[in-house]
């Protein structure tokens, strides 16, 4: 698949892990070398300034935008915004908690019901629906109710207007004012997608079009190209998914997060999937792509690289899952069908951080 655009158009383009990087590469067939990159590495938190290594890939020409090091100034310049914040972090990690006990009870009923071997597979396959929905509507009412939170932290303190948040946000204007394009790695997703949404990065990436009721109504336009993978490549869609079927610690089963920048469409990120999903159990991977519905389940393995296409959808010949949950590859709808638009809204100002990482934490 040809990573070249054939316009001028910015495009996202989404790798897979960077273990063995390949950045460079990846820059030079996007026609991008010699540009200046302005780069976020908030998800490494503490170790956000510990990129040497990407910045000689990316020819030196680079500045960091240090998300996480500014949101540590605004902390100390506005203790009671840094109150407020962490109480509704501890509020957001509640929710998770809650709705994944939740959320595993109905999964393991699915697993016991596809596990029954019925006298009549008409009447099993009514039950895996039910719970098929069930399992959906708890996906709904999570990402609805961090929603309201985030919603209801923004109305009450307001940290827009606020003089540490509004200088820290002009910082990081003017540090994008003069680069050509973005790169996003991977590290903790729920920091990095809370300190991209503090700092008004959405905006600052894409022109967004709304109604009168603010609700998003246009694809958004990117500014700049977008190279991003692991927790980088997840912030960018509508949905974030946490999943880990072998989960040693924590729950194996895919968790709603909340929802994403929005800059793409019908497209939940899978980085990693060889390592984190049993992609030979077809049944539990159907499960998984009937929640995402009607987003498609995009894999992104090691040496994947997928630029999407001007309006944020993926091209012909990415790797999905099916939705019979086996691993196949995008093929469009004709040109006189219209694609299905998203179910989620992005258009309110904030998500929140959590305590899962997710991607690789090195360029």
């Amino acid at each position: 698949m040809s990573m070249l655009a054939e316009d001028d158009v910015p495009r996202i383009t989404l790798l897979g892990p960077q273990r063995e990087p390949r950045l460079d590469t990846i820059v030079e067939a996007l026609g991008l070398t010699g540009r200046h990159f302005a780069t976020i590495t908030a998800g490494w938190r503490d170790r956000e300034g510990d990129d040497g290594l990407l910045s000689d890939l990316l020819g030196g020409r680079t500045t960091n935008l240090r998300l996480w090091s500014l949101m540590q100034q605004v902390w100390d310049a506005d203790p009671e915004l840094e109150k407020a914040d962490r109480e509704r972090r501890a509020t957001m990690s509640e929710l998770q908690s809650l709705y994944v006990i939740g959320l595993e009870h109905a999964a393991d009923a699915l697993y016991k019901i596809r596990d029954y071997t019925p006298r009549n597979p008409w009447a099993q396959d009514l039950a895996v629906a039910d719970a098929l929905t069930i399992v959906s509507a708890l996906d709904a009412r999570h990402l609805a109710r961090v929603e309201e939170l985030h919603q209801d932290f923004y109305d009450r303190h307001q940290p827009q207007h606020r003089d540490a948040v509004v200088t820290a946000r002009f910082a990081v204007g003017q540090a994008l004012r003069d680069t050509d394009a973005i790169i996003i790695p991977g590290g903790h997703v729920g920091v990095l997608l809370g300190l991209m949404h503090m700092f008004n990065l959405a905006p600052a990436l894409a022109q967004f079009g709304h109604d009168e009721a603010g609700r998003q109504v246009s694809t958004p336009r990117l500014h700049r190209p977008i190279i991003a993978w692991g927790a980088g490549a997840m912030v960018l869609t509508e949905r974030v998914l946490l999943f880990y079927d072998d989960a040693v610690q924590g729950p194996d089963v895919a968790e709603m997060l909340m929802k994403g920048l929005g800059l793409t469409r019908d497209i939940v990120a899978l980085p990693s999937p060889r390592d984190r999903l049993d992609l030979k159990n077809v049944p539990r991977m159907a499960g998984l792509v009937s929640r995402i519905a009607p987003a498609r389940a995009l894999l992104l393995d090691e040496r994947v690289t997928v630029t999407l296409e001007a309006d944020g959808r993926l091209p012909a010949g990415a790797r999905i899952l099916g939705a019979d949950g086996t691993v196949t590859t995008y093929q469009p709808a004709p040109p006189d069908q219209h694609e299905t638009e998203p179910a989620s809204d992005t258009s309110y100002p904030d998500h929140d951080p959590l305590s899962t990482d997710f991607g690789a934490t090195t360029p």
